[in-house]
């Protein structure tokens, strides 16, 4: 009986952890390299604003992405491959933008 309660418990936490799905990766810069976000795909992410660097971490929800440091939570959207954060945010993906850039 305990057996089949850890065996479901830890199927639940299977569960939670497979909707929490990392859906980006790479990193993600503002046009003037002032902001950027790294984002990895064991849920860690590094923000640099203005040549600080921040540990965080991250997760997905549906097209939101939130990245939490101890700074507080930042909630970031997906849209046709960029990221757009408060105050009118715009990130893009690096690769992107050198491949633009070619």
């Amino acid at each position: 009986m305990i057996l089949c309660r850890k065996f479901l418990t830890l199927f639940g936490l299977l569960i939670v952890a497979c909707g929490c799905s990392r859906g980006v990766s790479g990193t993600f810069a503002d046009d003037d390299r002032v902001t950027a976000y790294e984002f990895h795909s064991d849920g860690r992410a590094t923000i640099s604003v203005l040549g600080t660097i921040v540990a965080a971490e991250y997760t997905t929800d549906g097209d939101r992405v939130l990245v939490t440091s101890a700074q507080g939570t930042v909630v970031l959207t997906q849209r046709n491959g960029r990221l757009y954060g408060p105050m009118g945010l715009e990130l893009r993906r690096q690769n992107d933008k050198i491949e633009e850039e070619q």
